[in-house]
């Protein structure tokens, strides 16, 4: 399946450079690799990933999208808005309703073509990348994308520089590293390559320090259902995102057991997860400012 891609070399924990750790996820020709910082890292390391390429259906990103809105509210109300890999802009589109100054960071032609189309305005780069104004922002947002940067300190770095002094970064990541190695064959297929490190929390907190920021809200969601059922899913149907070659891609062309399944997902990820013990793997919520 990745026979276009080239390992750069060997893969290394992106927090203390460490290699060789135990095997604890395998997706042929890759495996995750623990370190004592928490963090499962990709070996070998690619190098030619499509920054573009997702793995999730556009349900993913729209039927949470109220949810992800109001943790940001918790923290800004109606200013500017950045979101950084806005896809087919569900968040976007629902802040603008609610009256945000919205703009987006998009690598994605088009998904970027797309924001246009909506009123959004549109950056086609990746944020490591981006020309715009330093501190232009009061929101700086992304979903799930601490997993993909190449270098994760860089990218929130980068998201910093655009945040203004008092502004808030706000960002959902999953928490799949520092497990109970008796968690990870429920993991199943950890979508490598795309997929370039996994953390604990507090990996992710030490990722959000070296980049200058610091967390002021943190709320969890415990996966264990989720993990399990998706696992299950995986083995019986393969993966549903095959079903869906672009991030956000429009719901209304997922196919109804897509569909279904995606809801169901939904409901024990976020309502349901909200009330799990945080044992396992989590998703997190996180709002985080300027380290002071």
């Amino acid at each position: 399946m990745y026979e276009s891609v080239v390992a750069a070399g060997p893969g290394a924990c992106i927090l203390c450079g460490s290699s060789g750790g135990a095997i604890v996820l395998r997706e042929p020709p890759f495996v995750g690799r623990e370190c004592d910082c928490g963090v499962v890292y990709i070996d070998p390391m690619p190098s030619n990933v499509d920054p573009t390429h997702d793995l999730h259906v556009g349900d993913y990103y729209q039927m949470p999208a109220r949810m992800r809105l109001d943790w940001i509210r918790k923290f800004r109300g109606p200013c500017r808005l950045l979101e950084v890999g806005a896809g087919a802009g569900h968040l976007l589109a629902m802040a603008r309703t609610a009256g945000y100054d919205v703009a987006a960071i998009e690598p994605d032609a088009a998904c970027a073509r797309h924001l246009r189309e909506l009123g959004i305005p549109v950056e086609p780069s990746l944020v490591e990348d981006s020309t715009l104004p330093a501190g232009a922002y009061d929101v700086v947002f992304h979903v799930d994308l601490l997993s993909h940067f190449p270098d994760p300190v860089r990218a929130l770095e980068a998201m910093a520089r655009l945040a203004a002094p008092d502004a808030t970064v706000c960002f959902e990541v999953g928490v799949f590293g520092g497990l109970n190695h008796a968690w990870y064959p429920w993991i199943g297929r950890p979508g490598f390559p795309e997929h370039l490190w996994f953390y604990s929390e507090p990996a992710i907190r030490t990722v959000l320090a070296r980049a200058g920021l610091e967390p002021v809200g943190i709320r969890r969601f415990g996966l264990f259902p989720s993990t399990i059922v998706s696992s299950l899913g995986k083995r019986l149907f393969g993966t549903v995102a095959s079903e869906s070659a672009q991030r956000g891609g429009d719901a209304g062309h997922t196919s109804g057991w897509v569909h279904a399944y995606e809801r169901f997902q939904y409901l024990i990820r976020y309502p349901i997860g909200a009330w799990v013990p945080g044992w396992g793997p989590r998703a997190l919520f996180v709002a985080a400012r300027h380290a002071r």
